[in-house]
C-alpha cells in the first residue's frame, strides 16, 4: 500500500497537562471554547500557542475554535520542533487562520487569498502537518509547508472521520503562493500535500469530507490525494475549485512531483469538480485500483469540470504525463478502476494521452465502463483517447475483443454536410452490444497527427439505429471544419475517436429545383486564388468518392472528401494548406474527382 500507518500515543504526562490547561479556559460554554493563538512559540505548553490551544480543543468534549491573533506584522511562521497533536475530537474543531489581522481570502480563493500564518515544518522531523482522525472540523487559511509526511491528512478512523472541511489553505508553497516550499520529503513513504486516507490494515471510514479553494503545489507525491485500504472504506469525498500543480496566479507551473489528484485502491463514488490541475510531473487526475490479494477496484468517482493540462488563462501548461490516467500510475500499470465517469473538462496539452484507460493482465473485466462524455480534448503529445495504451486501437469486425473499455469500436463516419446553417454527420457503428442503446457523440476537431481525433469541442449525440447507422444535426461547423466522434455503449464503455472527416457544402435537390442529372466537376472559383477557392461538384446517385488536391507530380497534398455522399450539388472549399494544416508553397495544383467509375481532374493556381 501507499502508506505505512502512524501510531497513535498519548503519554500520561501529556494527558495531565491537557487536562490542567482545560480548566483554564479562555472562552467557555458547555458546548465548546475558543481558544486564541497569539505567539509564534512552536511547542511550549503555555498558553497561547498553537500546540496548547490544539491540545485543549481536543480534550474539551465540545465544538471548539482556533482564532489566531498574533501581534505584528506577518507572515507569522510557527515552526513546531515534532507532530502537532493530532485532532480527535468527535466533536470537531475550527482552525481559522483567517482570523488573523492581515488575512482574508478574498472573493475567489486561492487566487485572492492572502494568508498570515505559516505552519513550517523543517524542525518537525517525520510529521505530518495538520492531522485529522476526527470528523467536524474545519482547517483554513494556513500555509503549510516543508512537513515530511502529508501537509494535511485526513485518516479514517473506526467511528468514522467525516464532513472535514480544508479551506482556502496553501500547501507546499510560501506565503505568498509563488515558491516551492514542499511537503513529503520523506522518501519512506509517498506524502504529498492534502491527502483523506484509510490507513493499511485499519477498518476505518472517511466520508463527506471536502478539499476546497486550496492551493496544492510543489509536493513531493500528489497535491491532492484520496487513497482506501481496505478493510477500511474511504468515499463521497469532494475536491473543489482548488488550484494544483500552479502558483498562486494560476499561471506558473509549481507542478507536484507525481500526480496533480490521486484517487486510488478502493476509494470510490468521490468528486474532483472545478479545479485547475496542471503543471504536475506525473499524470494530471490519476484514478487507480491496486493489485494484490485484496485487488480492490476503484470505481465511481467523477471527474468534471476541470482544468487540465492549461493555465487559468487557457494557455498551454501541460501535465508531464497524461491528463487523465485510468490504470496507470506513472509507469506502474495497475488497472481496477471501473464505472468512473469523466465529463465536461478541458484536457489539452499534456505529455502523453487526454485520456488513457489501462486494464491489468490478471482478468479481463478490470478497467471497464469508464465513461468519457462531453469533454474538450485537444492537443495533447499522443492520442485524445487511448484505450490500452497502444495508440490507434483498430476497429475489429463484430466487436469481440476485450481488454480496457472492452475496446469497444470507435464509430465511422460516413459524410458531413453543411447545408442551411446546420451540418449533418452520418455514419455506422459496429458494436457487440445493442447498438440503439448506444451514444454517438460528434466533436469539431483539433487535428491530431494520427488522424484519429482529438475532439476539441462537443457537438451533440444521437443513438443508431437498429443496424447501427446513425445520423445527428449540429449547428457550429463550417465547410473545411473537420469532425470525429466517439462510441458510449449501453454499458458506459467509451471508444477513442474516430477518424476524422471532413465537412463539405450541399445544395440539396429542393432548395435549386432541379436534381443533378449527371456527374461533374466544376471549374475552381476564384482561379488563380492567394487564400481560398471554392470547388463545385455534383452527383446524380448514391456514390463513393474521393477527391484530393495534388502537385504536379502527382503526390497527394491533401484529401477534401472520401466516402459516400447523396445524389446533391456540393461545394468544398480549399485554403491552400496540406493535410496537417499548413499552407503549402504557391504554384500549380490538380484538383482530382473519384465518383465511382467518373474521374475529372481541373488546375488550380494559388498565388501568394
Amino acid at each position: 500500500m501507499r502508506h505505512s500507518q502512524n501510531v497513535i500515543r498519548y503519554t500520561n504526562r501529556h494527558v495531565l497537562v491537557i487536562v490542567c490547561l482545560c480548566l483554564l479556559c479562555m472562552s467557555a460554554s458547555l458546548s465548546g471554547l475558543t481558544w486564541f493563538v497569539n505567539r509564534t512559540a512552536p511547542d511550549d505548553n503555555n498558553p497561547g500557542s498553537l500546540r496548547w490551544c490544539m491540545n485543549a480543543a481536543n480534550f474539551n468534549a465540545g465544538a471548539d475554535t482556533i482564532f489566531f491573533n498574533i501581534p505584528g506584522t506577518g507572515p507569522h511562521v510557527i515552526m513546531p520542533d515534532s507532530q502537532l497533536p493530532i485532532l480527535v475530537d468527535q466533536a470537531g474543531v475550527i482552525i481559522d487562520g483567517l482570523s488573523q489581522p492581515g488575512s482574508a481570502a478574498g472573493a475567489n480563493p486561492p487566487s485572492t487569498a492572502n494568508l498570515m500564518i505559516v505552519v513550517d515544518g523543517t524542525n518537525a522531523g517525520t510529521a505530518h502537518g495538520i492531522w485529522i482522525i476526527s470528523s467536524y472540523n474545519t482547517v483554513q487559511g494556513l500555509v503549510v509547508n516543508n512537513f515530511q509526511q502529508d501537509g494535511i491528512r485526513v485518516q479514517a478512523q473506526d467511528d468514522t472521520s467525516q464532513f472535514n472541511y480544508i479551506y482556502c489553505n496553501f500547501v507546499g508553497t510560501d506565503q505568498t503562493g509563488s515558491f516551492v516550499q514542499g511537503n513529503g520529503s520523506n522518501l519512506q513513504g509517498l506524502w504529498g500535500g492534502i491527502y483523506i486516507m484509510c490507513a493499511p490494515g485499519a477498518p476505518g471510514y472517511a466520508y463527506f469530507n471536502t478539499i476546497d479553494r486550496n492551493l496544492s503545489s510543489g509536493n513531493y507525491a500528489e497535491g491532492i490525494g484520496i487513497a482506501n485500504c481496505p478493510p477500511g472504506d474511504v468515499a463521497f469525498n469532494s475536491v473543489f475549485n482548488n488550484y494544483v500543480g500552479t502558483d498562486i496566479t494560476g499561471t506558473v507551473d509549481l507542478g507536484n512531483i507525481h500526480d496533480g489528484v490521486y484517487i486510488g485502491e478502493g476509494a470510490h463514488d468521490n468528486a474532483v469538480d472545478g479545479n485547475l490541475i496542471s503543471g504536475n510531473d506525473f499524470e494530471g487526475v490519476c484514478i487507480v485500483g491496486y493489485v494484490a490479494a485484496i485487488q480492490p477496484f476503484t470505481y465511481a468517482n467523477t471527474i468534471i469540470n476541470n482544468i487540465i493540462g492549461l493555465d487559468i488563462n487557457l494557455v498551454p501548461l501541460g501535465n508531464t504525463r497524461d491528463g487523465v490516467s485510468i490504470g496507470i500510475y506513472g509507469t506502474s500499470q495497475e488497472g481496477y478502476a471501473i464505472d468512473n465517469t469523466i465529463v465536461a473538462n478541458t484536457i489539452a496539452h499534456n505529455g502523453r494521452n487526454g485520456v488513457l484507460v489501462w486494464e491489468h493482465f490478471s482478468s479481463t473485466t478490470n478497467a471497464d465502463h469508464n465513461e468519457i462524455t462531453m469533454n474538450s480534448i485537444y492537443n495533447n503529445a499522443l492520442l485524445g483517447i487511448d484505450l490500452a495504451d497502444d495508440y490507434v486501437t483498430p476497429n475489429d469486425p463484430g466487436d469481440p475483443d476485450s481488454g480496457p473499455n472492452e475496446e469497444v469500436n470507435f464509430p465511422v463516419i460516413t459524410s458531413a454536410v453543411f447545408s442551411g446553417g446546420q451540418t449533418t454527420i452520418s455514419g455506422t457503428v459496429d458494436i457487440n452490444t445493442n447498438p440503439i442503446a448506444a451514444r454517438i457523440e460528434v466533436f469539431r476537431v483539433s487535428t491530431d497527427p494520427s488522424g484519429y481525433g482529438e475532439g476539441q469541442i462537443f457537438l451533440g449525440s444521437t443513438n443508431p439505429d437498429a443496424a447501427g447507422n446513425w445520423n445527428v444535426s449540429v449547428p457550429g461547423l463550417v465547410a473545411g471544419d473537420t469532425v470525429t466522434a466517439t462510441t458510449t455503449d449501453m454499458n458506459l464503455n467509451t471508444s477513442e475517436f474516430a477518424q476524422n472527416f471532413v465537412v463539405v457544402t450541399g445544395i440539396k435537390e429542393d432548395e435549386i429545383g432541379i436534381a443533378p442529372k449527371a456527374y461533374e466537376l466544376g471549374r475552381s472559383y476564384p482561379n488563380p486564388f492567394n487564400h481560398s477557392t471554392s470547388i463545385c461538384f455534383a452527383l446524380p446517385k448514391v456514390t463513393e468518392i474521393n477527391m484530393k488536391i495534388c502537385d504536379v507530380s502527382g503526390r497527394v497534398v491533401t484529401v477534401l472528401a472520401d466516402g459516400n455522399y447523396g445524389p446533391a450539388h456540393y461545394m468544398l472549399h480549399w485554403a491552400g494548406v496540406d493535410a496537417k494544416g499548413r499552407r503549402v508553397n504557391p504554384g500549380v495544383y490538380i484538383c482530382i474527382l473519384d465518383a465511382g467509375e467518373f474521374r475529372a481532374m481541373r488546375k488550380m493556381v494559388l498565388t501568394r
